[in-house]
């Protein structure tokens, strides 16, 4: 499947799992109860959806491309550099990711460049009335093995001390 032919229906199915993995956290099980918490704008229900999303975009991006090595998600807002912070907080992407390959490619691009939009599609189908245009945003930085080791940019947060990225996929 290449990201020309990305008709959504795998963005559907990716969401349809991130929402069971929310009901599942939450302790109920109910998708529909999941809807109605996000609907209502309840948090704790965002948080969980989101990280079950971005444990389904890490497993995509994994099975899209033979050079990644794993998939992180991050909390900008809490990675530091060293001029401050990377992010800010509450001015964040809902879904922030690392995606570590050996080496960058324009398909890698194009696929993750599909994937944010697909995201934000999708996104726009939770009602929740907290919700703003970060809260739809997919960002997805791509770092190599020359990054990871030099320990340049995002690259530097991969084995970071203080900064611990969550893997949520790897081969």
């Amino acid at each position: 499947m290449s990201a020309a032919t990305f008709d959504g229906t795998k963005m559907k199915e990716m969401m349809g799992q991130a929402l069971q993995f929310g009901a599942q956290k939450l302790g109920h099980g109910d998708v529909q109860r999941t809807l109605n918490a996000l609907g209502h704008g309840d948090c704790v229900a965002c948080e969980y959806v989101r990280y079950g999303l971005a444990q389904e975009i890490g497993e995509y991006l994994g099975s899209m491309d033979g050079s990644i090595k794993a998939v992180y998600t991050f909390e900008p807002e809490y990675a530091t550099g060293v001029d401050g912070a990377v992010g800010r907080p509450g001015l964040s992407p809902a879904i922030s990711m690392i995606a570590w390959v050996e080496h960058k490619t324009a398909a890698l691009s194009s696929v993750v460049d599909m994937l944010t939009e697909a995201v934000a599609q999708e996104m726009r189908q939770l009602e929740c009335p907290k919700a703003n245009a970060l809260c739809r945003r997919l960002d997805v930085k791509v770092v190599d093995d020359d990054e990871v080791q030099s320990r340049l940019g995002y690259g530097a947060l991969v084995d970071s001390l203080y900064i611990r990225p969550l893997e949520v996929w790897h081969r």
